[in-house]
């Protein structure tokens, strides 16, 4: 290999260091790890990230066998054939990782069994391979990538329950699909994507400078490792406590599995699992509802019986904000959590960046909107399946399952008993839809804990950038450690509340929305500056944990429609669940956290902006804002100095170089 080192060209628009890094040829030699040479200190930083990457990597693969074979073998209320099904996708997912880290010299192999001459150039992966997959990822997996990274367990079980215990109001989320969708293709994506930025929250250090990037970037991991763990926890312990599958090894699975295939193929490892993943919850979910209808009687039977137990009419306009639900809460909150993720939160804009061009991430998000509104309409349709196959013995009152978030694995394992394999597929289903979020997440938090935490920190105290074959390393390493660590976060979980659906969306609007606020603040509102920035994101944030936490330790008891357990086998008495409880504050739904943020983020913004004379000493490059802003603020005259100017953005395959100053 080549010795000559290709040095990376600066960006005036950071802490010194390269905005992108020219491709390096020059291969790292492997270490001897059987020599005993693991026994010697390390010289360097890149050694020392070798040995612990490759011991890491040696861990996972045990563990992963270890956890298939003890799977297979155990002999609990599934059949063998169930596991087995549950074991070969497990088996399929970490495959789809082994391949894509070792793809190169696959294909080679390929060509060479097919006597082709095709040479393909081989590149040494890097951080951005890793992490955007060289910004060369098409359509499909990209729209099947963005759907399914939030699409978790959580959210299926989550709203399954929701259509059989509160009815259909919760479709009326398709209205926030048709605000929240279009508002991040055409406003907060292109600002990214023409940056040519790895981490999302570059972006505001280019906007308001490194204090908000890196309070940013402490928030968003604190949202996705409660995330992550919430989505490991919630799954595994139902599947455990309906067919008793351990809960330790249903998380060990879970987390093992998202962890080594994310680990090892980096973003194209997960974006194409999320396919695979996508097609099996699509079937999965399809095959439940469609067994459900037959063992009911029909459609027109489960229609009826949802009619007469009035899951088809709960629908309220009331404008009351302190209400659970409402058609207005759900289209206009709901649109405000859904644009807190598709918006800006750096797992969703890391699939943006990854394509091969914007028209294709326009596209991608602009499909989830019909997929997304189809697939709620079958979750919503599993529970009035549920409602009408538990008519008279509502497994929740009768006490069959602990928390109402069990009743789709309890549904699955009466409508398919006997039945072999078909439960294994929907453990599967479970537990894809654990692993496309886990995996999605653990990659998305490594990229922020190496860009916006650790490069920052170690420039700033060694003064230099860390080396590329040093990230590249790193960037293993934080993959195995985010995906360990939240493995033992989601044990903490057994104290929280039973409908996870709920406190998902509150973490997601409490933190997330602050994050999506800056954002806003940043690339609509160009008076705003960097002391404006950061006490938007500080208040909103302050306001948006003072209500989630508000509201989980004074929860306000929302009423269930009926419910029946007249023809349980135990003898249980009929009750509905009717409930008198004084309404506070903290009764404000959870969709509303994220627009009540904004709000606060506006008023704290604007105010300490205007107290430091907002930017009228150096106003903001055009390049940072969106152009519905630059065209709005064109037509319009302002009494004060203008808050941008157009600006140029040097922008080449491996740089952008912005000067800001």
């Amino acid at each position: 290999p080549s010795s000559t080192h290709t040095r990376d060209r600066k960006s005036t628009a950071t802490y010194g260091t390269p905005a992108a890094t020219v491709l390096q040829r020059r291969q790292v030699p492997r270490p001897d790890f059987h020599s005993g040479t693991l026994n010697k200190c390390p010289q360097t930083i890149g050694h020392f990230l070798a040995y612990s990457t490759f011991h890491i990597v040696h861990v996972f693969i045990k563990v992963h066998l270890t956890i298939v074979f003890t799977v297979i073998l155990m002999d609990v209320t599934f059949h063998w054939s169930d596991y087995l099904m549950f074991a070969f996708w497990l088996l399929i997912y970490s495959a789809v990782g082994l391949y894509h880290r070792f793809r190169t010299p696959i294909r080679r192999k390929i060509n060479q069994c097919l006597h082709r001459n095709h040479q393909e150039r081989v590149k040494q992966d890097d951080t951005e391979t890793i992490f955007l997959g060289n910004r060369q990822l098409s359509l499909v997996p990209i729209v099947c990538s963005v759907m399914a990274s939030f699409l978790s367990a959580v959210s299926l079980m989550g709203t399954t329950m929701e259509a059989y215990v509160y009815g259909i109001e919760f479709i009326c989320m398709i209205l926030a699909y048709c605000i929240a969708f279009p508002l991040a293709a055409e406003i907060y994506m292109p600002v990214f994507y023409k940056l040519r930025l790895t981490s999302a929250h570059e972006y505001l250090e280019f906007r308001f400078g490194k204090s908000v990037r890196w309070i940013a970037s402490l928030i968003f991991c604190l949202q996705m490792w409660f995330y992550i763990s919430l989505a490991l926890y919630a799954p595994s312990l139902a599947i455990s406590q309906v067919s008793g599958l351990s809960l330790w090894i249903s998380l060990l699975t879970t987390g093992a599995v998202a962890t080594f295939y994310t680990t090892l193929g980096g973003i194209r490892a997960v974006v194409w699992t999320d396919v695979l993943q996508l097609l099996v919850l699509t079937f999965g979910l399809l095959l439940i509802v469609i067994m459900g209808i037959v063992k009911v009687g029909g459609p027109q039977v489960v229609w009826n019986i949802a009619l007469e137990g009035k899951r088809l009419q709960s629908f309220s306009f009331s404008p009351d904000p302190l209400r659970r639900h409402s058609v207005w809460i759900l289209a206009f909150g709901g649109a405000g959590m859904v644009l807190s993720i598709y918006g800006g939160n750096q797992t969703q804009i890391q699939r943006y960046l990854s394509c091969k061009d914007m028209r294709t991430a326009r596209r991608a998000i602009l499909l989830n909107i019909p997929m997304n509104s189809i697939f709620l309409v079958v979750q919503l349709a599993a529970g009035l399946v549920a409602y009408a196959y538990f008519i008279d013995c509502d497994p929740i009152g009768a006490k069959l399952v602990k928390k109402a978030d069990q009743l789709l694995p309890y549904l699955v394992m009466v409508l398919f008993d006997g039945i072999p394999v078909i439960r294994g597929l929907f453990l599967s289903i479970i537990f894809a839809a654990a692993l496309s979020t886990v995996s999605s997440g653990v990659n998305s938090l490594a990229t922020v804990i190496l860009e916006d935490i650790f490069r920052p920190l170690f420039y700033f105290i060694s003064g230099k950038d860390v080396k590329p074959k040093s990230r590249t390393l790193l960037a293993t390493l934080f993959s195995a450690l985010v995906g360990l660590s939240t493995v033992g976060l989601a044990f903490l979980f057994e104290v929280m509340s039973s409908h996870v659906l709920p406190f998902a969306f509150s973490l997601f609007g409490a933190i997330g929305g602050p994050i999506l606020s800056i954002f806003t603040l940043g690339i609509l509102v160009p008076c705003i500056n960097k002391y404006g920035g950061i006490a938007a994101l500080l208040a909103s944030l302050a306001v948006g944990l003072w209500l989630s936490i508000g509201a989980i330790v004074y929860p306000t008891p929302v009423p269930s429609l009926p419910l029946s357990t007249a023809n349980c086998s135990m003898n249980v008495t009929t009750a509905a669940n009717v409930v008198a409880a004084t309404r506070t504050v903290y009764s404000i739904s959870y969709l509303y956290y994220t627009p009540v943020c904004l709000f606060v983020a506006l008023v704290f913004g604007l105010v300490f902006s205007a107290i430091f004379r907002f930017n009228s000493k150096s106003p903001v490059p055009s390049q940072l804002l969106a152009w519905q802003a630059r065209v709005f603020y064109r037509r319009i005259s302002v009494p004060f100095a203008p808050q941008w100017r157009d600006q140029k953005v040097v922008s080449t395959e491996d740089q952008v170089s912005i000067e800001l100053q």
